[in-house]
């Protein structure tokens, strides 16, 4: 099988999660069959990944003359917005779902006009139905996201009985593979932010966020318990390792801002809270990872909370460090039950002073913590999680035809009743069925 993997987001040093989910799942898929990686920017970086061929930059015609040539696609749900003609090549055709970016639209466009929050809704919709009714099978991160998509499913119509006929575990219309971590663990190759930051000293416990600060992330909550308890512990660190995104396409967030503003008011701007300057690089990440004491992460209850996939919280595994979290997804769920961290109320500040000053308190904790985060990483390997994906492209399959759901006519009715009762249950419904198709 030949494969191509398709992400509108940059592949280089500096990636964002859509970026490494389909770099990383590429170099899985390399293993066994031949893989090529397309981003539609180039780079000047050095690249080299594990037997993925990495296609970057071409023009609309290169692309489509080297998708023509490949067997599967596997694309991000964006992808046909720009490249609409690949969900016709007649290609096994892969959709990755594992961003439920709908329910963000709503947080990024809140201070525009009605108007254009609303465009930009309805063209975002319907390009993800275009994707769920293109696709021969789907991925998702999680089970509870699988919930949701399958509830969409549903409502597209495209869980129906010949579907049903075709698999009536619904595995093949969709499945879960979540973001993975390396098999290798984490190794330091340079300096990190006790380097980049002189005022964070070697013994200073970080709190480190490794992600980018969104506008439905909530890192107000974890400056404010910063805030609080630099009177007791002056030498505490917040490092946030991203806060503008690789992709020159997006545009600065408001919580950004808002997390610098709020940092100087409470006069632990480059004191207590530090910002790096640029989004780290991904072969750099480590040596972040390596030196902080806890990760950290925080969220508003949301609906993109409950069906989110915090990638970065898989770094956390990775470095097998200790977790402070916010409850309501389906990861603070795994960071309770395997003890590798604490999970807090919604923009609880009193929880995260709690909950801080508890895991710094107790290095007995702190290091029960790190052995349950260090199970987690061998949980979400990439190669495991890369499985479904895996069995998909060793025997992909066509889904059956889409056919849009509409009001069974007189005779379809007539006759699926006559077949269940014969006439007389068929002349005790007739008034009704006659009723029905009037309406």
């Amino acid at each position: 099988m030949n494969i191509l993997l398709i992400t509108l987001e940059p592949i280089g040093n500096r990636m964002a999660g859509p970026a490494i989910r389909c770099l990383e799942l590429g170099k899985q898929l390399a293993k066994h069959f031949t893989v090529a990686v397309f981003s539609p920017y180039k780079t000047s970086d050095n690249l080299s990944f594990d037997n993925c061929d990495l296609k970057l930059g071409l023009s609309k015609r290169e692309l489509f003359r080297l998708a023509n040539q490949q067997d599967i696609l596997i694309i991000q749900a964006n992808v046909l917005k720009q490249y609409p003609q690949l969900a016709s090549l007649d290609k096994y055709l892969v959709v990755d779902l594992y961003d439920p970016f709908l329910f963000n639209i709503h947080l990024q466009y809140v201070n525009h006009p009605p108007t254009i929050a609303s465009s930009i809704f309805r063209l975002m919709h319907k390009l993800l139905e275009k994707h769920m009714l293109s696709a021969d099978f789907s991925i998702c991160a999680s089970e509870r996201q699988r919930d949701y998509w399958l509830g969409r499913f549903c409502a597209l119509g495209r869980v129906n009985p010949n579907i049903h006929s075709f698999d009536p575990s619904l595995r093949k219309l969709i499945d879960v593979v979540p973001f993975g971590v390396p098999e290798l663990p984490a190794v330091s190759n340079g300096p990190g932010p006790r380097s980049l930051f002189p005022n964070i000293d070697p013994n200073d416990p970080i709190l480190l966020w490794a992600g980018g600060v969104w506008d439905w992330l909530d890192p107000l909550t974890v400056i404010k318990a910063v805030g609080v308890l630099k009177n007791q512990m002056p030498n505490l660190r917040l490092v946030f390792m991203g806060r503008i995104s690789p992709n020159p396409q997006v545009q600065t967030m408001n919580m950004s801002s808002q997390a610098e503003e709020l940092a100087k008011q409470l006069d632990l701007l480059n004191k207590n809270v530090f910002f790096a300057p640029h989004w780290i690089n991904y072969n750099e990440r480590a040596n972040f990872l390596l030196e902080a004491t806890i990760g950290v992460s925080a969220h508003f209850d949301l609906p993109e909370t409950r069906y989110s996939f915090r990638t970065r919280l898989l770094d956390y595994f990775w470095a097998n460090l200790p977790i402070i979290t916010t409850s309501g997804d389906e990861l603070a769920t795994f960071i309770e039950n395997r003890g590798a961290g604490i999970a807090v109320n919604y923009q609880d500040v009193q929880g995260w002073i709690k909950a801080i000053s508890t895991l710094l308190g107790d290095q007995k904790l702190l290091k029960r913590c790190s052995d349950g985060s260090k199970s987690l990483a061998e949980h979400f390997s990439w190669n495991h999680a890369a499985v479904p994906l895996f069995n998909y492209c060793q025997n992909p399959y066509h889904l059956p035809n889409h056919k849009k759901v509409t009001m069974p006519n007189l005779f379809e009715r007539a006759y699926s009743i006559y077949h269940r009762g014969g006439k007389e249950m068929l002349f005790s419904r007739a008034k009704q069925i006659i009723k029905d198709n009037l309406h």
